[in-house]
């Protein structure tokens, strides 16, 4: 790489190549894509990162080696950049998340149970309903915010009510999320600000992921079952609920709003969703390569390894960038290119890969293509009506706004 670009790579203590790239700062959160693409450029599989004395890999087959290596790159270290062999995590570690097997398989098994394929098609009507009522009330009103009018409200009315919850606001989950994944990157005011509410709203998410809390026949009741068959413990069925109302919800309405966008920037590729409705699900596929909620994981090495050539001590954390994977493009013809026409689902890693990857991923494949299927039927254009503002704090990548216009679509 040219020595005169910012991030030129310098040698690190350990003799890898280095950068000084902040990927947890707003300026990078705003744009990556050029910088991964610079990340990529440097000669290494994994690149020392300076500034917080940790390892990142961004090309795609690096990062699919690193997902898929459990036995050297560990989730028991935290999915974030606190380093939970070093330090103890501010809430009881996801009994699904930030375990290794064995631990994982066992409580990973319940799960898969519970989000069965025959129960989640048993789910799609009504989410097929909802997803028609609220496009419904959109376009009656013709100009919405789409994050809060129309893609908060669909995952946080379907999602909760299929685990088996109350009818009630549902916010609390919203902040919760953000306690949860604004927490994987450095501390900064926000987060701490946003923690001093933590012990209230952990409460009120344990409070709903207890077993008298649920309905019986939700997704939620099916977890618990599983402790009366011995499958796992009751106190362990309340935190796997917990896990999955932190999987389900805030990724699902990040990357429907970024798919949502995507389909309003692009309106040649709204054109061929809407003239073909069954390309809701490729489009939601190609949303999450392009530019996916999870732009990055943590994974922590259990002991001193060699990774594709570089030496990687004990305890060390890895940061592993989706998001610049997604654009790879020794791995992707022209990757900068939005096309809901491109044979992505086998490969995307936009929800990881590996024993650890999203246990909710096939609901929120299942939300999408109901939401976006429901879109093409009912609405002619999608017009940006303004400029869409992305959180920049350390999380998920999600926005905050998308103005849109909704015009029926006339049969």
């Amino acid at each position: 790489m040219n020595a005169s670009v910012p991030n030129a790579p310098q040698s690190s203590p350990s003799g890898a190549l280095s950068s000084d790239l902040d990927p947890f700062s707003p300026e990078f959160r705003a744009d990556p894509f050029p910088r991964y693409a610079q990340l990529r450029e440097i000669p290494s599989p994994a690149v020392w990162l300076a500034k917080y004395a940790i390892w990142v890999v961004s090309r795609y087959e690096p990062v699919r080696a690193v997902l898929t290596d459990w036995k050297r790159f560990s989730n028991a270290g935290g999915g974030g950049l606190s380093n939970y062999f070093l330090e103890p995590p501010w809430r009881p570690p996801s009994l699904i998340l930030e375990v290794d097997p064995p631990a994982h398989q066992r409580t990973r098994k319940v799960l898969m149970q519970a989000l069965s394929t025959e129960r989640l098609q048993s789910l799609r009507a009504r989410f097929e309903a909802e997803a028609d009522h609220l496009i419904e009330s959109a376009l009656e009103r013709g100009v919405i915010d789409a994050i809060p009018d129309l893609v908060q409200r669909f995952p946080l009315t379907v999602f909760p009510d299929a685990v088996g919850m109350p009818r009630e606001d549902r916010s609390p989950m919203l902040t919760y999320g953000a306690m949860v994944f604004g927490g994987f990157g450095p501390s900064t005011p926000w987060h701490r600000e946003l923690m001093q509410s933590a012990d209230a709203v952990s409460a009120w998410i344990m409070a709903r992921c207890q077993r008298a809390a649920l309905a019986s026949d939700g997704i939620g009741a099916a977890i618990h079952a599983q402790a009366d068959l011995g499958e796992i413990r009751a106190e362990e069925a309340t935190l796997l609920v917990r896990s999955l109302l932190s999987a389900g919800v805030d990724t699902t309405i990040d990357s429907i709003g970024l798919c949502l966008r995507c389909l309003a920037e692009h309106p040649d590729q709204w054109t061929l969703l809407r003239e073909d409705p069954n390309l809701a699900r490729s489009a939601f596929e190609e949303a999450t390569r392009f530019d996916s909620s999870s732009q990055s994981l943590f994974r922590t090495t259990l002991e001193e390894i060699e990774f594709q050539g570089v030496p990687i001590g004990k305890h060390q954390k890895v940061l592993v960038l989706i998001g610049a994977a997604g654009r790879d493009p020794d791995k992707w013809a022209d990757p900068d290119r939005f096309d809901i026409t491109r044979r992505v689902t086998a490969s995307q890693i936009g929800y990881g890969a590996g024993i650890h990857s999203c246990v909710a991923q096939m609901m929120a494949r299942l939300e999408a293509e109901v939401f976006f299927r429901a879109l093409a039927r009912k609405v002619q254009d999608i017009e940006l009506q303004g400029p869409a503002t992305l959180r920049l704090q350390p999380g998920l990548r999600g926005l905050t706004s998308l103005p849109l216009r909704l015009t029926r679509r006339i049969h």
